[in-house]
């Protein structure tokens, strides 16, 4: 066995003297879950779930008293199959640590213990990343591979959204808080950019529209390569450019008893599967939901 929880791994909480309230971890804020195409599977018979895509399909003129007899085909081969699969986390808590503890470690069974939320914020980051990773396959893109982002990328990639008819409500930017820190000093000028500009001086980033998209920030934005360099890899994209499918309760708790080993194992389960839907090519009307927003990820 490996990795279980003693008196030695949490130490820091064992009761003593008095006890102040702890500051335990810091959890990476979720939200792109929220932000995509999502069907739930709860209660259905299937793991798969089907994004369907009709391809565009075009009218012509005609003459008058002519015959049209021109057909034009409904078809959905475009369309995307999503299959969740298992994610999970599990803690191992000895009886001597938990009875020693004033943290909640005990009731593993709930969310609100300890081990409960830090296992509900795990799985949430893990889904978020999963969905983040899918913006480098984004069809369309803009960017630099040797410099920082700035502005006129940003205004390059949603006029790339308007190029290839893609609503305008909801949009969503979702960068990585390095691009955000190098972008801030485009608008926080509050004399140019009026109550915007002062938003940001107050509060350090938008929180409403953003060139008509809603501005998302989080370090689950990951990494990618062009040209050999590291660029980190943000979007700017419709809700449909990626379809989340997901099945049950998140996190779905189980707790185990090991009486030999004098502890009870928690384990901690999330089903999901995601995959580009409308972010690839544009051909008969498919995709282009999605732009591929990079900027190098050393450059200061």
């Amino acid at each position: 066995m490996a990795q279980e929880t003693t008196t030695t791994t949490v130490t820091e909480v064992i009761e003593r003297n008095a006890y102040a309230a702890s500051v335990l971890y810091f959890a990476e804020k979720p939200g792109l879950s929220s932000r995509v195409a999502r069907q739930d599977l709860t209660g259905q018979k299937t793991l798969v779930a089907r994004f369907p895509i009709y391809d565009k399909v075009s009218a012509l003129a005609i003459s008058e008293g002519s015959d049209f007899t021109t057909n034009s085909q409904i078809d959905t081969t475009g369309s995307v199959d999503v299959t969740v699969s298992e994610h999970a986390i599990k803690f191992t808590i000895t009886d001597l640590a938990d009875d020693a503890t004033v943290d909640n470690l005990a009731e593993a069974a709930s969310q609100g213990s300890i081990s409960g939320r830090m296992a509900a914020e795990a799985l949430q980051r893990r889904q978020d990343a999963d969905i983040a990773a899918l913006f480098a396959g984004f069809d369309s893109s803009t960017g630099s591979n040797t410099s920082v982002i700035t502005s006129t990328l940003l205004i390059t990639a949603i006029g790339q959204l308007d190029i290839d008819n893609i609503p305008s409500d909801p949009r969503h930017t979702v960068l990585h808080p390095f691009q955000w820190r190098t972008l801030i000093p485009a608008y926080d000028d509050g004399s140019v950019y009026g109550a915007q500009g002062q938003q940001v001086v107050t509060n350090g980033v938008v929180s409403s529209n953003f060139y008509g998209t809603q501005l998302f920030v989080t370090s689950n934005v990951a990494t990618a390569t062009v040209s050999s360099s590291t660029v980190w890899a943000g979007a700017v994209f419709h809700p449909s450019a990626v379809a989340l499918a997901v099945k049950g309760p998140m996190p779905k708790m189980e707790v185990e008893r090991d009486a030999s080993l004098r502890a009870f194992e928690l384990v901690a389960t999330g089903v999901w599967g995601e995959l580009e839907y409308r972010g690839g090519a544009t051909t008969s009307g498919r995709g282009g939901a999605g732009v591929y927003l990079y900027s190098n990820s050393t450059t200061p």
